[in-house]
């Protein structure tokens, strides 16, 4: 789901849910539940991180938990976003591999029932040929 997508399922605008990301501004207690029901939760509890690890700023506009702990949610979802994103795009490009190479393998196909079909008929005109022939000289078939 993309930004703009969760945006819209919350009712806000992008640029919100960017500042929230970047720790600039607190979810409403009220869009908490809509991000519960919209990705199915129970609760939000596995996604709270109590202590930030050492490689990530905190958000320097406030300091509550709640926020920092949305901001966490929130990056954690978007990192979910680009997984999928790339799994697909690496899933579509097998798929065109794959029908690329059916392609292919049904044109040659074709081209071989085409030449079969063209020695069918020869092989049925000479037949005739030579039943005209067996007539013509009076042999019995």
């Amino acid at each position: 789901m993309s930004q703009r997508e969760l945006a819209d399922h919350l009712q806000v605008r992008p640029s919100f849910l960017s500042a929230i990301e970047n720790g600039r501004s607190r979810m409403p207690e009220e869009k908490l539940e809509k991000i519960k029901e919209i990705f199915e939760l129970d609760n939000l509890d596995e996604y709270i991180i109590e202590d930030y690890p050492e490689n990530t700023v905190p958000p320097h506009t406030h300091i509550t938990d709640q926020s920092d702990s949305l901001t966490q949610l929130l990056n954690h979802f978007h990192d979910l976003a680009h997984q999928r994103e790339k799994a697909h795009s690496v899933q579509d490009a097998d798929t065109m591999g794959r029908i690329d190479f059916l392609t292919k393998r049904n044109d040659r196909l074709s081209e071989r029932v085409d030449d079969l079909r063209d020695e069918v008929d020869s092989l049925r005109k000479e037949n005739l040929r030579l039943k005209e022939l067996l007539v013509k000289n009076g042999i019995q078939y």
